[in-house]
């Protein structure tokens, strides 16, 4: 895709919302668009103050979302593709954000080596690498699904990397990972492991889990009550409805 084909791709985009309208998002119309899993991630993140990190921040959902609940936080936003980044820099400036988040066109590998042990809390939405099935046409879809040459464990150990002592590490999964996360998670001296399960109706199997780890501790792995999305009839559960709204997910 040459230059003039990649800014008419970018001008076919749409303008939506999260946390009942009070965050806007501008994002392509065509290929990857944020979706649940960035506003679960969002809304269960807890950073009252601090310095914070995301990885694979795309147009800024989960970013933004974050800083909207919590103004006395600072985040970094990092993300590969230059012209995902002008859009992710334009949804911090058009919600007044500019001071609390700050846009870094970089990959995950390419960290600058100031951020080592920085910061409080990383969280990401990392590509889910599912390498069975076809792969998306849309190059920007095909990043947000299978990633590029990193691995799940890759992001993990950047992002381990990044944590300062204490600090905590946020990722939400498709639950089949979760025993391979938390392996990586014990073997790097991350404790205090919490599962937060997802499940899309009750009574069928979790599909994503939010999985938190503390950098240098030694308590084991707890399981929290999790959240169901949606009743039998489709419509959202009132727990599943707060957490859309920016309510923050109780655990």
């Amino acid at each position: 895709m040459n230059n003039e084909a990649e800014n008419d791709y970018l001008r076919n985009h749409t303008i939506d919302f999260i946390f009942r309208k009070k965050v806007q998002l501008k994002q392509l119309k065509n290929g990857y668009r944020f979706g649940s899993d960035a506003v679960l991630l969002a809304s269960y993140v807890c950073a009252k103050k601090g310095n914070l990190l995301e990885l694979g921040a795309g147009v800024g959902a989960v970013s933004l979302g974050i800083a909207w609940r919590y103004p006395e936080c600072r985040i970094i936003a990092v993300e590969k593709d230059p012209l995902i980044v002008e859009l992710l820099k334009e949804n911090i400036f058009k919600n007044d954000m500019s001071g609390q988040i700050v846009a870094k066109q970089t990959s995950i590998e390419n960290l600058p080596k100031n951020f080592e042990s920085y910061f409080d809390h990383i969280f990401a939405n990392p590509p889910f690498h599912k390498l069975t099935g076809t792969k998306p046409k849309n190059r920007y879809r095909n990043l947000a699904h299978l990633g590029d040459k990193l691995n799940l464990r890759d992001w993990i150990m950047r992002a381990i990397w990044a944590c300062k002592p204490k600090g905590y590490v946020s990722f939400i999964i498709r639950a089949d990972r979760t025993d391979e996360v938390i392996s990586i998670f014990f073997s790097q001296g991350m404790g205090e492991i919490t599962l937060f399960p997802i499940w899309p109706v009750r009574g069928s199997p979790a599909n994503r889990m939010i999985i938190t780890a503390r950098k240098e501790s030694r308590t084991s792995c707890i399981v929290l009550p999790g959240i169901i999305l949606h009743n039998t009839d489709g419509s959202l559960t009132s727990i599943a409805t707060l957490a859309m709204k920016g309510k923050g997910i109780e655990r």
